[in-house]
């Protein structure tokens, strides 16, 4: 028991099971230990450790740990984590274990534990990340003139290449590399020697114990390092866009290996079947990173819930957070895991993407804007092209086959030559403007995809 003397009798055995958590937190056993490190050098260091006492705790956590890695801990009706090691580490020095909580509260080595696993965390997510651009760019490279309909409104819009529509998703999860970049660094920041929610009376340097940690920095107000997650959020909130973002491409999937599309292919190893019907091919892990989105996004409202009505400093809800992440990152890493897995292994049906662009009207923009280049107002070039659009669809043709004085009613600047626009292979090279579909563009969008995973997994091996 970490507590006694002011009650006259043992907590309730319901008490004890029900408040517990040491079933959920057992996972930031390895990060208390570098933390009780760092704190019996702190301790070290204002003389209530001696040196060969300092070593003493050293080598038992080191003990500790291994005994943990090779399975061998047995939890005996512990309350934490934090009253786990502190046990076991009395158990093995007595009094010299029993010295290691001075100024140190359980409120400031929660907060640095966590700071310390999410610091880990999401270091490790931002390597998955990685591996999910490469698969991206790796599969999209061969696909830079593979042309297919770009869509809005689920409506066939504009034409694109395959490569390009990949890309989007790839530069998505970009951006989610460097929110969990800055997730860590948020975390970045040591509470140990907080105390409860006021520092303490023995002369302890927090400096000295976030330098021990390989902390950036130390807080700065006791008060609102035991008792604010906002790095917890941030790695939430990074989590739950994420997998937002897997979501997205997870549909993707879906629709483009659906019969309808017939897009994209997965081969039997990652399809699943059905035990009434026979001839399904189901897409099932991709409805599962699609579903498990949910999850994520309930985590991070789950933490902020718990947050807005808590008084300053710490209170026992605060226990309740770990659930929501570790449960938030699990997610995460599984989501990213699968979807580099079913990226790697789609293969594009190139002439079936071809023919859903082909005999379309998605030249109807690249056609009013050629009337605006030669000096036609916008909106008149639009309802030019619309009311072309609408006659072609009355009399059953594609534009290619347009009679020219067909052309001309509808406006007296289209040309004759206007109808290769008909081919779409005219309108994806049109498109070459900065951060286009063009070939020319994608071929330096793959590029700038390499540079950013480069560029994350060079901050990766830095952290």
């Amino acid at each position: 028991m970490t507590w006694g003397g002011r009650f006259a009798s043992g907590p309730h055995p319901d008490l004890v099971r029900l408040s517990a958590s040491i079933e959920t937190d057992i996972c930031l056993l390895p990060y208390d230990i570098a933390a009780t490190g760092a704190h019996a050098r702190v301790l070290s260091a204002a003389k209530l450790l001696t040196d060969r006492e300092l070593e003493l705790v050293e080598g038992a956590l080191a003990v500790i740990e291994a005994r943990w890695r090779a399975g061998a801990m047995t939890v005996e009706g512990d309350e934490d984590v934090h009253s786990l090691v502190e046990r076991l580490l009395t158990q093995e020095l007595g009094d010299v274990g029993a010295r290691i909580h001075a100024g140190r509260s359980r409120n400031d080595l929660v907060a640095t534990d966590l700071r310390l696993w999410c610091r880990s965390e999401a270091e490790a997510v931002v390597g998955l990340i990685v591996a999910l651009l490469e698969a991206l760019r790796r599969v999209a490279a061969p696909h830079v003139h593979t042309i297919m309909p770009g869509y809005t409104h689920l409506q066939r819009a504009q034409p694109v290449s395959l490569a390009f529509h990949l890309l989007a998703h790839g530069f998505a999860m970009v951006r989610d590399g460097w929110r969990f970049v800055a997730a860590g660094n948020a975390a970045d920041v040591s509470p140990l020697g907080a105390g409860a929610l006021a520092g303490n009376t023995l002369g302890l340097d927090p400096a000295l114990g976030a330098d021990a940690l390989g902390f950036g920095a130390s807080f700065d107000n006791a008060m609102d390092a035991v008792a604010e997650r906002d790095f917890a959020c941030d790695f939430l909130y990074a989590a739950a866009l994420c997998g937002v973002h897997l979501s997205r491409l997870a549909e993707e999937i879906v629709l483009w290996t659906s019969t309808e599309f017939g897009f994209a292919r997965l081969p039997d190893e990652w399809s699943t079947g059905s035990s009434m019907m026979p001839q399904k091919r189901n897409p099932d892990l991709a409805e599962l990173i699609r579903g498990r989105a949910a999850g994520g996004i309930g985590d991070l409202a789950a933490l902020l819930t718990l947050l807005k009505g808590l008084p300053l400093a710490y209170n026992r809800d605060l226990q309740e957070d770990k659930g929501a992440l570790f449960s938030g990152a699990g997610r995460v890493r599984a989501g990213l895991e699968a979807m580099t897995a079913l990226v790697g292994a789609l293969s594009f049906d190139a002439d079936r993407l071809t023919g859903a662009a082909t005999g379309t009207t998605m030249w109807a923009t690249d056609l009013a804007e050629r009337l605006v280049a030669r000096g036609v107002p916008f909106r008149r070039a639009h309802e030019a092209t619309g009311g072309l659009v609408a006659d072609l669809e009355r009399l059953g043709i594609g534009l290619a086959d347009a009679p020219v004085d067909l052309l001309k009613s509808h406006h007296g600047l289209l040309e004759p030559h206007d109808r290769d626009l008909a081919d779409p292979r005219e309108g994806l090279a049109a498109r070459s403007s900065a951060g286009g579909a063009s070939p020319e563009r994608v071929g330096e969008q793959l590029g700038r995809l390499e540079e950013a995973g480069a560029a994350l997994r060079a901050v990766r091996r830095g952290a």
